[in-house]
């Protein structure tokens, strides 16, 4: 994976005094369910990592935890990210759909695997490090416009389980 993807961990350098900072738990299970705005002043030590569309954010600590997600639609120039989470940014587009590498990334699989990694370090909590443990991972990479099909496929069952899980909410209220 690391021939296909970088870890980022370049600074912000802000435009403007309020800032999106996303720290572990501000993201689960591919979707960002917080927003803190900070001024630049308030911003926590650990605010550091700047984000752009098509990133994948993923936890180093406790892969089974689930906060993960892949960026998209945000304004870039307002967030910010803990030094927490792993910011993966797609080497070349044209090998690489990072969407098809985020359903790679997040299968079941995949997060047992991270999980046991993190399991097996020593310190004080489960944690995965992107040198360690996800760089050296081999992923089998059809082409591009399989890895195309495979994500509108994939999309496609997952927009399916999304309207029944709205339809199921309408049904209970």
């Amino acid at each position: 994976m690391g021939e296909l993807v970088d870890s980022i961990s370049k600074k912000c350098d802000f435009k403007t005094d309020k800032i999106i900072f996303l720290n572990t738990g501000d993201i689960e299970d591919g979707k960002i369910v917080n927003n803190n705005c900070y001024k630049i002043s308030d911003l926590p030590g650990q605010a550091k990592k700047k984000i752009k569309n098509g990133d994948i954010l993923f936890s180093e600590i406790r892969p089974k935890n689930k906060r993960y997600a892949l960026v998209e639609n945000i304004d870039e120039t307002n967030y910010v990210v803990s030094t927490k989470l792993m910011v993966l940014r797609n080497k070349d587009s044209k090998v690489l759909n990072m969407k098809y590498f985020y359903y790679f990334l997040t299968s079941p699989k995949m997060l047992r695997y991270l999980q046991s990694e993190a399991e097996a370090r020593s310190g004080t909590f489960p944690q995965i490090t992107f040198k360690d443990n996800i760089y050296p991972i081999t992923i089998n990479l059809p082409s591009l416009a399989e890895q195309n099909k495979i994500v509108k496929n994939i999309d496609s069952i997952v927009n399916k389980i999304k309207n029944n899980q709205k339809i199921n909410t309408n049904l209970i209220a």
